[in-house]
Order: structure tokens, then sequence, then C-alpha cells
């Protein structure tokens, strides 16, 4: 963070969600550094649901920052949803925001359909219908836990915005 700021001369920033899932215990260890909340999704209750973390300062922004982290604990067939802002903050003709409650209700109905990122799902999210006027960034990463066996396996989850 420190580097970046210095490098910093034209005032921008970054945001930043890090995580480490361990794929026998499923602990998903992160920290957000000014980025979106993730959308959880719990098997037994077959739903998303937004995880409610502090989204803590962006990158880049004041030097010597300390970023507190969290922990999740997923079972089996649990999911992680992370995204930009492009979708919750787009606005339409009448300034209203898509807002959180339409993604987790798209996240919900048409999970499914969401496992990869395509041109297609910019219509699952019904942006184009519903702000058309909106040019919409929707990037984002899904991921499913599976239990591994021993050893101890760790994928590490990075998604940054600017």
């Amino acid at each position: 963070n420190n580097l970046l700021c210095e490098a910093n001369s034209e005032g921008l920033f970054i945001t930043a969600f890090e995580g480490v899932l361990d794929l026998v215990t499923g602990e998903f260890t992160f920290v957000n550094a000014g980025h979106e909340t993730p959308y959880i999704y719990k098997k037994s209750e077959n739903k998303y649901s937004p995880h409610k973390v502090r989204p803590g300062f962006v990158l880049a922004g004041m030097e010597d920052m300390n970023f507190k982290g969290g922990t999740i604990m997923l079972n089996p067939g649990d999911k992680i949803f992370q995204y930009t802002d492009g979708v919750t903050e787009a606005t339409n003709a009448n300034n209203e925001l898509y807002g959180m409650e339409r993604l987790e209700k798209i996240l919900t109905e048409n999970d499914d359909k969401l496992q990869k990122q395509t041109q297609e799902n910019e219509k699952l999210f019904e942006v184009k219908n519903i702000f058309p006027s909106y040019s919409v960034n929707l990037e984002y990463i899904k991921v499913k836990y599976k239990k591994a066996p021993v050893p101890k396996t760790i994928i590490k989850m990075s998604y940054h915005g600017m």
C-alpha cells in the first residue's frame, strides 16, 4: 500500500478483495480494501446472502494503513460471489439504483447459469432492460467449495478494481 501511495501522483485508488480458501477445512480468510460486499451461497439454505464485512480503506488512498481481515467457514457446496460495483451502482433514467437486493435475487434465481462469465450473463442480470442508458462493467468471480482430501491444499483468490 505504501508503494502504491508513493507512485500515486494522480490521486487514484484501488479497491481489492483478497482471500485464501483452505480446501480441506473450508476456512476462507480474507481482507477487504474498500471493495464490494461478497455474497455467500449457503447450500443448506439454497440462496445467496450478502456477507457483512467492513470494507476497510482503499489501496493507495493513505500511507501506513492497517487492513483488518475476516474469516468465513464454508461447507461443501457453498459458494463465494465477488463482483465489481458496475451493477449495484447502475442507475436508470429515474436515478434509481440497481442495488444489492436485485443482485441477491438474480444470483439466487440464476446461480446455475453463472458458471462462467459471458456476455449472455448481462441478460441474466437484466441490466440492459432495466438500465438501458448505463454502460455496465459486469465482472465477477464465483468460487464453489468442494472439500479436498488431505494433504492441505490452499487456493488464493484476488479481485481488484479501479
